[in-house]
Order: structure tokens, then sequence, then C-alpha cells
């Protein structure tokens, strides 16, 4: 049965004679995975991967190609999820995937008008593997709008992962691509990566007393939305209080109200910009 599949190349330096540092090539191989991962699981769930939820993944090694370091894998059991034939699944899932790599890239390179592209030719293929599942479904307009920010939310979540699969993998080696399935690759050099990298960095003020406006909540990603402490928009904090497992808990009472919180916790700037929220403890919920 044919299976989607991924090929993860490393070219130039080391890898031209067939040999890569190990720590940093587990390091990349495991950003790889998870970013294949979560895309799987949007594109077949259509939402956010919840904590700890894994799509099944081999990886294979075949004979090395001269000139560059290879790993060969297949999705197992991805293809049959889908309501088509497995060559048709893998040829879909394989295009998925490869506009959710572009979309991860050009986000963290400072590329969002690419990332945007991608984000539209997702939705146009979702959008029809899930139509085919419920043909009947009438609220199609929403759920589209709905996959808009749930793939703009996850691909923010990517950071992470996209700078350990940008790892320095031995210090000469110059290119990481990705190709999934018959598509082109996605490639990331050297100056890239360390965009990627710089992307990720974020200067974080001490843990003190924090005044936060809620706006709603993501159990599965331990994520609270609040308005940015900065100005206009929303941003999703993640909360480390313990408290926020439980299914009753101060914070998403809060949400539910939208009402504004008093907590422990930190802000994370980049370039002047408040771009990450951390909570510790709850506090009060302040009443006005």
């Amino acid at each position: 049965m044919e299976q989607p599949s991924i090929q993860i190349t490393y070219e130039g330096g080391d890898a031209d004679r067939h040999i890569i540092d190990m720590r940093l090539l587990g390091i990349s191989l495991e950003g790889a995975d998870r970013i294949t991962s979560d895309g799987i699981l949007v594109f077949l769930h259509g939402r956010l991967p919840r904590r700890g939820e894994r799509a099944p993944v081999v990886v294979k090694v075949p004979e090395p190609v001269r000139g560059s370091v290879d790993y060969q894998g297949v999705y197992e059991s991805a293809a049959a999820l889908l309501p088509l034939g497995a060559p048709i699944a893998a040829e879909i899932m394989s295009g998925y995937l490869e506009q959710w790599w572009i979309a991860i890239k050009a986000k963290f390179t400072g590329k969002q008008e690419i990332a945007e592209v991608a984000i539209e030719r997702m939705v146009e293929i979702q959008r029809d593997q899930l139509a085919a599942r419920d043909a009947s479904d009438a609220r199609a307009h929403e759920r589209e709008i709905s996959l808009h920010n749930i793939l703009r939310e996850a691909i923010g979540l990517q950071q992470p992962s996209m700078e350990k699969f940008a790892a320095p993998v031995g210090p000469s080696v110059q290119v990481g691509a990705v190709r999934h399935g018959s598509h082109p690759r996605v490639t990331i050099n050297t100056q890239e990566a360390e965009e990627i990298r710089e992307a990720g960095k974020v200067e974080w003020t001490k843990i003190s007393e924090l005044s936060l406006r809620t706006e709603g909540f993501r159990f599965h990603t331990n994520g609270l939305s609040i308005e940015r402490p900065d100005g206009e928009g929303f941003l999703m904090a993640r909360v480390r209080d313990p408290a926020f497992e439980e299914l009753e808990n101060p914070y998403t009472d809060a949400a539910q109200r939208r009402s504004e919180i008093a907590v422990l916790g930190r802000i994370g700037y980049r370039e002047g910009k408040a771009v990450a929220v951390d909570i510790v403890e709850f506090l009060h919920e302040i009443v006005t």
C-alpha cells in the first residue's frame, strides 16, 4: 500500500562524506518529526495537536546518495484515515505537508506573505478532504474561517521545532532539506537557519505580578488567550500553574467572562514587542 513519505537531506561539508554530528542530527530529526507530526494531526483532525499527541512516523535509512546524508520516512496508517484511495491520499497529504513546511519556514524567516499563500493552499486542500467526510456539513464557511485561525496558531507554535531542525548539524553542513512525496524540496540554508534561531530569541522580564485581560483558553496546549500587555490584539499565554490542569479552575472561569486577572508571571519581548507571556500562579480576579 502506498504511503505518504518524507525525505530529509543534509548537504555540504561533512555530509559530502556521508558523516554527520550524531548529537546535532538527533536534535534536527526530532524537530522534523515534531513539525511533520503536528502538520499531519492538523490536517487529519482540523484542530491543534493535543499535548503529547503523535502522528505515527517510521523513519528508514536508504543507501547514501553522493554529496548528502539522506533519511527516508513514511507515515504509517495516516493515509488510511482519509476517505480516499491510498495513492490519492498519499499525494494529497504530501502536498499539504509541503505547504505546511513552506509556511513555517516563511513565518520564522520574516516572509509572512509567503506564509499566508501557503496557508490559503492548505485551507483549500483541507476543505476538500473534510467535506469528503461530511458532505452535509452546513457550516462550511465557519469551518473555513476556523481553519485559517487554527493554521496560523499551529504554525506560530512551531518555532522551537523548526529551530531544532535548523540546528547546526556539524559546522560545515550547508543545507537541510525536506521533500514530501514527489513535491519540490523545502530547503533551509545556513543564513535562513540563523534567521530561524534569531526568531526564537526572547528577552524575559523577572517574575512579578501582572494584570491581564482574558479572552479564551485552550486546555490541550495550556494556553490562555489574553490581550497583549503592550498594545492591541491578543496572544496565547503559557500557563505553567498545575491548577490549570483541573476542569474547573480560576483561569477558565475568568476567561469565560473575559475578566481581568492578577497573576504571577513574566513577559517575553522580541525587538521591544511583547511576544510571549508565562503564567506561574493565579492571584485573584480583578473586579472593577
